[in-house]
């Protein structure tokens, strides 16, 4: 989001929205709404909620029943993280779950399965290079198995030493 506004999360009945301050959020049995809830308490469009540039502010659009934020029933009032707001009736009506957003996870640098591309951003990032592999120490006095150092060739792929044609029977 940005621009300083905080994120700003609604529960309602099972469902999570994230609110974006550039848009108005429509609440009330209108399935053409925004947050539409199935109860008899709720008027058609019932309330509004909104960025007021320095605030999220609910406002009441002439419901029936009311909207309540901290168990007052209200026309217009700032709400936030922490704010009980209650359509309806102000204790048993849908209830709204106002929550501040989780902070956004960084994403690492591009490179394959998220690790970092470069050596530099991985060292900054945290991550750490596994060590080379290495042979193990060979006893003075012996020498390595043969092979040993050389990468791995598949069977199928090992060369074979050249052979010699075999003379044909019967001549040419």
């Amino acid at each position: 989001m940005g621009h300083g506004v905080p994120e700003l999360v609604l529960e309602l009945k099972g469902r999570t929205w994230t609110l974006d301050p550039s848009r108005s959020y429509i609440v009330g049995r209108d399935p053409q709404g925004d947050m539409v809830l199935d109860d008899a308490r709720v008027s058609w469009r019932h309330a509004v909620l909104r960025w007021a540039g320095h605030s999220w502010v609910i406002e009441d659009q002439g419901s029936t029943n009311g909207t309540y934020v901290q168990g007052q029933r209200i026309q217009q009032a700032e709400v936030g993280a922490g704010s009980a707001v209650h359509l309806g009736n102000a204790t048993d009506g849908p209830r709204m779950t106002l929550s501040a957003a989780a902070a956004p996870a960084t994403a690492p640098a591009a490179g394959a399965y998220g690790v970092p591309a470069a050596p530099q951003q991985a060292a900054a990032q945290g991550w750490q290079q596994p060590p080379a592999a290495q042979q193990p120490p060979v006893p003075q006095g012996q020498q390595p198995p043969a092979g040993a150092g050389q990468p791995y060739v598949p069977p199928q792929q090992a060369q074979q030493p050249p052979q010699q044609p075999s003379p044909r029977a019967g001549g040419c």
